[in-house]
């Protein structure tokens, strides 16, 4: 990756889609996605639910923006992007077509942007893996409501919705069948029960089905 992307982008890769069914877990990051075969560029705002979709053969390239970061790279309020998929040219006002493209039109755009108050966000972002709020809070030196405030608008959830997304998905990374308990002792859940209430409530199913492909029925993508 190009070091002058680290402090915003986590990851830059491609995916081919084969047409198999697509699992849309949730998440706590903003991602810019270039559809290959249309040449158009979107912003997928964070989510807090997974969606289960009918997949076709496609090429995406995919951008995860860091968290915490989003609202100084794309110029808007993440708040107004959750669960909405945006066209890049009305967030940027030009349209991208390629990769190359892409990367030349974010770098064009990082130029000119200070990390400033996102780097507390940022900051809140790690602790939140680890911390409850209050002790976020403590730890930056700003009230919580200030950290609600600011967090919902550089993330678009907020510090106790991204916590439980973003715990939710180290389930779906690591979980294993008959592993809940230890799993629910490592992330930090109160017991077995409160990591299969969040996991239902999040992916739509219970781990143990989801473990098993027993999923949601398929919508279209």
């Amino acid at each position: 990756m190009d070091e002058r992307l680290r402090p915003w982008v986590t990851g830059i890769g491609t995916r081919r889609l084969a047409g198999e069914r697509l699992v849309h877990a949730p998440d706590t990051a903003t991602t810019l996605v270039l559809c290959s075969e249309t040449g158009e560029a979107f912003v997928l705002g964070p989510r807090d639910r997974a969606g289960y979709h009918a997949g076709r053969p496609a090429r995406r390239t995919v951008v995860r923006l860091t968290p915490g970061r989003a609202q100084a790279v794309l110029g808007v309020p993440v708040d107004e992007l959750v669960d909405r998929k945006v066209p890049l040219s009305d967030v940027w006002g030009s349209r991208v077509t390629d990769e190359a493209a892409l990367r030349a039109a974010l770098l064009d755009r990082l130029a000119s942007v200070e990390p400033g108050r996102s780097d507390l966000v940022h900051a809140a972002a790690r602790l939140l893996r680890t911390r409850g709020v209050a002790e976020t809070a403590r730890e930056l030196a700003v009230g919580e409501r200030r950290l609600r405030t600011l967090f919902g608008e550089a993330v678009g959830l907020s510090p106790k919705r991204f916590a439980r997304v973003d715990r939710v998905r180290r389930v779906v990374a690591r979980g294993r069948a008959g592993e809940w308990a230890r799993l629910a002792a490592e992330l930090g859940y109160y017991d077995q029960a409160h990591l299969i209430a969040e996991f239902r409530a999040t992916m739509g199913v219970p781990p143990g089905a989801y473990v098993a492909g027993n999923l949601p029925p398929v919508t279209s993508c």
